[in-house]
């Protein structure tokens, strides 16, 4: 495909054209291409839908990641030894190309081989290297910023969805907690990637790499096993949730990790404060017209499925 800052691209990082462009993501937050070199050298290219985003946590967090050997793509330096390119009204990060298999959307045969547990080992990997790391830069996210988004919405956009009195109330509620937790110390902490979804995995023959760290940031870890099982709970969004794939989850995760966890109200908590979260930014991105969806489409909170898992696993801790 033809793409419109294909020279920009060029220029910037000396890549040898003409240069071949493959949309594989569209999201509210980045599009991503595979960008294909004279040389057949593949480069995956992150263009951005926020400006000015400040990158250099996630850049510093890559680059100490790369030199204990873990498995995620690195940024790649422009000619002048930059890593953000400003586009315009956009602007763009080339990484090194992962080949593998992405998930996009659990299927049966994803649930039923050893996926779940690679991811939750590689998990528990990242966990080992970033509990309790401090770095230089500044992250531009916090474990509240999706929260923050909804409970900033005006009231009118709110009225929109059936229901949302109940659900800001839950909102309030979940962010008081999660702040006195983080407060009196109680958990874990240290560097999470923030939105440890499937789609954020890439697999390949023996190894498993994570992608995608522009929304990492300081917070509880459990916060990221929390969202993981929400994740990797059921197979499509028409079945149940599975206790046994949660099960699993759990333990492949404690043969790597800093330390082991159990599945108790306090793990529990944060399952339900990532799935919160989730539906926090699915409404709010509806709210402001960044969604897939339409106004029309999405009238009911319920709608959103992350808010269905956050009901089912809140269920255990009342």
């Amino acid at each position: 495909m033809s793409y419109q800052y294909s020279s920009l691209i060029e220029s910037k990082y000396g890549l040898l054209g003409p240069l071949i462009f493959e949309q594989i993501h569209n999201g509210p937050d980045n599009d991503v291409f595979v960008v294909i070199d004279s040389n057949n050298t593949k480069y995956a290219l992150r263009q951005s839908k926020r400006l000015g985003k400040n990158i250099a946590f996630e850049i510093e967090l890559l680059t100490v990641l790369a030199r204990s050997g873990f498995s995620s793509p690195q940024p790649i330096p422009t000619k002048s030894n930059k890593y953000l390119v400003n586009a315009g009204t956009t602007q763009l990060v080339l990484f090194t190309y992962i080949q593998g298999t992405q998930i996009m959307k659990l299927e049966l045969e994803h649930f039923q081989s050893d996926f779940i547990e690679r991811g939750a080992r590689k998990l528990g990997e990242l966990h080992h290297l970033t509990n309790g790391l401090q770095l230089d830069a500044v992250p531009t996210r916090t474990l509240f910023t999706e929260y923050d988004r909804f409970l900033k919405l005006d009231a009118d956009k709110l009225k929109q969805f059936k229901d949302y009195e109940t659900f800001l109330d839950q909102a309030k509620n979940f962010y008081k907690e999660a702040k006195s937790r983080i407060e009196s110390e109680k958990e874990f902490y240290g560097i999470i990637h923030n939105d440890y979804g499937i789609q954020n995995l890439i697999y390949t023959d023996s190894n498993c790499f994570i992608i995608d760290f522009d929304w990492a940031c300081y917070g509880p870890l459990l916060k990221d096993l929390g969202f993981a099982i929400a994740e990797w709970s059921m197979y499509t969004r028409n079945t149940d949730l599975s206790q046994k794939a949660i099960e699993r989850f759990i333990k492949a995760y404690n043969e790597t990790a800093p330390q082991a966890v159990l599945y108790d109200k306090d793990l529990t908590f944060w399952v339900c404060f990532a799935c919160l979260s989730a539906a926090c930014t699915f409404l709010t991105d509806i709210a402001e017209g960044r969604s897939i969806y339409t106004d029309k489409t999405i009238t009911n909170v319920d709608q959103c499925y992350m808010y269905r898992k956050f009901k089912y696993f809140y269920s255990e801790i009342k």
